[in-house]
């Protein structure tokens, strides 16, 4: 009962690990940018969106306001999804945004 692997399941594994590695460095260079460039302020999550798919999952939709005064309220892309709220609503959380792009956001 021996564990073989063909030259297409190589490739194929490999194809995944180098998607992996480049969602991965995406998402550094992204957190990077919104640490070094992006402005804080305080939001609050204003309810958590269920997402049905092959699994379920749940982001959180956060209202923040700009240092300009621009309100911003959507929902949390970045970052893991879970199958459980990690935020309950009413919740107060420090954000981070671009602030050319004040949609481009993330829950510290």
């Amino acid at each position: 009962m021996g564990f073989e692997l063909d030259a297409f399941d190589v490739f194929v594994l490999a194809a995944m690990a180098a998607m992996l590695v480049l969602v991965c460095l995406e998402a550094k260079r992204h957190n990077d940018r919104m640490q070094t460039h992006g402005a804080r302020v305080q939001g609050v999550i204003v309810r958590n969106k269920i997402q049905w798919g092959r699994i379920m999952t749940v982001r959180p939709i956060v209202r923040f306001t700009t240092r300009d005064g621009q309100t911003v309220e959507a929902l949390s892309e970045h970052g893991l999804a879970f199958a459980i709220p990690r935020y309950s609503e009413g919740a107060t959380v420090t954000v981070v945004y671009n602030q050319e792009n004040p949609n481009e956001f993330d829950i510290l």
